[in-house]
């Protein structure tokens, strides 16, 4: 076995599962219990890269400090977040639903994180080798100077196109030789989508000023989200026009001023819906829906399930009322 594979083993001190079932058989799968977490770490290694899956319930708040050993093998980790509820340092991160999580694993000696209780993690990512990103980036070194610009620059405006890739990893069921080549595929086009956003950010910038406007507006929303924002309001707090906001904001995001909202409602939901006591019905309407199915459905859409599912992940949340029934 590889010494990255020895370094995992001894990381969880377990041995690895041989009846794994839920991820790709040509990877690895190591399942832990502990005090503080228990789920699945998998992993594919490939030549210059490895793709991994984080699928764990937090029992206690963690608070991790050290990523010694890491940077024998790896440069830079991007992963999408599927579901998450945490923070990291140096630089500062939100870990949240729906978000991307980079880690410079040769510049991390003062980086820490922490996961917070009652809540599962869900994280698909990829390791990419110095090499790998030297190779890819051989045509446009008088543009990229920095790897570091590189992921962080680009990690709030690329978690849409990425989210497509993490699901598709997820779901992949192919054995030997198939499974290779679509692993090595999808962590060349996770790479392609961070450098071509990257390099169209150089070429197309956004002014400082409009940046900060933008800024500005997304603030906005994140403290308003539950109410329903006037187009108009926000085309005041910029001091854009309507056609120039939309067109900016989602060059900057990837998404629309929409789909940020609900984004920001899904993400407030999952929180309540794993740390309070309140009814689906009561949670939809404090994310700002009056609608339990358009709640339901938009739930389902940003999260992959229905918010009556995410009971699951928990042992301690009560269940569900026979009121509380959604619309599948």
């Amino acid at each position: 076995m590889s010494d990255f594979y020895n370094f995992v083993k001894n990381f969880f001190s377990t041995d690895e599962c041989v009846d794994n079932t839920k991820y790709s058989a040509v990877g690895h799968t190591f399942r832990f219990n502990t005090d503080d977490a228990e789920g699945i770490f998998w992993f594919y290694e490939g030549k210059n890269f490895t793709i991994d899956i984080h699928d764990v319930f937090i029992k206690k708040e963690i608070i991790h400090t050290s990523f010694s050993g890491l940077d024998n093998f790896y440069t830079f980790y991007s992963s999408y977040l599927v579901t998450a509820n945490g923070e990291c340092f140096n630089p500062y991160q939100n870990l949240s639903s729906n978000s991307l999580y980079i880690i410079n694993t040769k510049n991390a000696k003062n980086y820490r994180f922490i996961l917070h209780k009652n809540s599962p993690y869900l994280g698909i990512g990829i390791n990419f080798k110095q090499s790998m990103i030297d190779e890819c980036l051989a045509s446009y070194k008088n543009k990229v100077y920095n790897y570091e610009d590189l992921f962080f620059n680009t990690s709030t405006i690329i978690n849409k196109p990425l989210e497509k890739i993490a699901r598709d990893i997820l779901n992949c069921k192919m054995i030997s030789p198939a499974a290779e080549i679509f692993f090595e595929s999808k962590a060349k086009e996770w790479l392609s989508i961070t450098i071509d956003s990257f390099l169209n950010k150089y070429n197309n910038p956004i002014s400082i000023t409009d940046d900060e406007a933008l800024k500005n507006v997304a603030n906005y929303i994140d403290d308003h989200y539950a109410t329903s924002i006037p187009q108009k309001t926000l085309e005041k707090i910029s001091a854009m026009s309507g056609t120039k906001l939309k067109k900016l904001f989602k060059q900057k995001y990837q998404c629309t001023i929409t789909e940020y909202t609900q984004r920001r409602r899904m993400n407030m939901a999952e929180i309540l819906l794993l740390n309070s006591t309140l009814k689906i019905q009561d949670i939809a309407e404090a994310v700002g829906y009056s609608s339990h199915s358009k709640f339901s459905t938009c739930f389902k859409k940003y999260k992959g399930f229905y918010s009556k599912d995410i009971k699951k992940y928990t042992k301690n949340t009560p269940v569900l009322h026979d009121n509380e029934k959604e619309i599948d």
